[in-house]
């Protein structure tokens, strides 16, 4: 009985790093983007609400603004469903060029098939 405790949570596990691993590498590619500085790859990663909310130079501009990430940490990534809405987040230390550690959280959405940074992207 025990050995099928452990099996079942395997599964559970799986499951689970299954559904968040996706959005969770969306997240931290976007975020990779930012810190090899190219705003241009960033911005695909965009959902199409969120592009509309910014030109392509504008997003450029603000991302110029914003003091430059020198790393980041994945500290938890969370996915759900409602009313068939596909949406994730994804929790981030931004460790910045000056050092200091900025805790972010990013919101994705699932359009056509795949995730895309939503909301206030950084």
């Amino acid at each position: 009985m025990l050995r099928r405790r452990r099996h079942r949570r395997f599964f559970l596990y799986k499951g689970v790093k299954g559904a968040t691993d996706p959005a969770r590498q969306a997240a931290e590619s976007f975020v990779s983007h930012l810190e090899a500085g190219d705003p241009d790859a960033a911005y695909e990663l965009l959902c199409g609400d969120t592009r509309g909310g910014y030109t392509r130079e504008a997003f450029a501009r603000g991302v110029a603004q914003q003091p430059r990430i020198h790393s980041h940490k994945v500290n938890g990534v969370n996915v759900s469903s409602v009313n068939g809405r596909t949406s994730a987040t994804v929790n981030m230390a931004l460790t910045l060029g000056s050092g200091f550690t900025d805790q972010h959280t990013f919101m994705l959405v699932k359009e056509d098939g795949a995730w895309k940074v939503c909301g206030q992207p950084y």
